[in-house]
């Protein structure tokens, strides 16, 4: 007598539905990462610039010197940029490029920290940071200087 064996694994037809449903899923999930991830852009180019804005204003008071943050390229904040001091050039720290999808909507030329910590112009200071794209549900991020020096990080357009 024969006995008979027990069939293991899947069948194709069930391999197939398991492969249709993910890519179901994934193709609903996408569009919404795609948006997650250029938020995310946006956030860590202002978090860095915070982070040399903070630095930039230590060294000024520290150093009891001007301390400016130019952008690598003139004029193009988005190929990164260096804090040096004003008199001997002396570079501070650097940033590079903001990679992809990363536009500067709104800066100055550069931003110049006076010996006490505070700006050497009268008012704010903004950059704005956006996504090159303009994806829908993708907010700007804004970074406020105030003439004390003190930046801030805020969603939305700059004003």
């Amino acid at each position: 007598m024969a006995v008979a064996r027990q069939a293991r694994g899947f069948t194709v037809v069930e391999a197939l539905t398991v492969l249709a449903v993910i890519a179901l899923l994934a193709a609903i999930a996408l569009p919404s990462l795609a948006s997650v991830l250029a938020s995310q852009r946006l956030r860590a180019a202002g978090t860095d610039l915070m982070s040399s804005l903070l630095l930039a204003r230590s060294e000024a008071i520290k150093r009891n010197a001007q301390v400016a943050i130019t952008p690598r390229s003139p004029g193009d904040w988005k190929s990164g940029w260096r804090v040096a001091t004003v008199s001997t050039d002396e570079q501070v720290d650097r940033r590079e490029a903001l990679g992809v999808r990363v536009d500067v909507a709104l800066a100055p030329d550069s931003i110049v920290y006076q010996r006490n910590g505070r700006l050497g112009v009268a008012g704010a200071v903004q950059v704005e940071f956006r996504d090159s794209e303009n994806q829908a549900g993708v907010k700007a991020r804004c970074v406020m200087i105030d003439p004390s020096g003190l930046p801030r990080l805020q969603i939305g357009e700059c004003a």
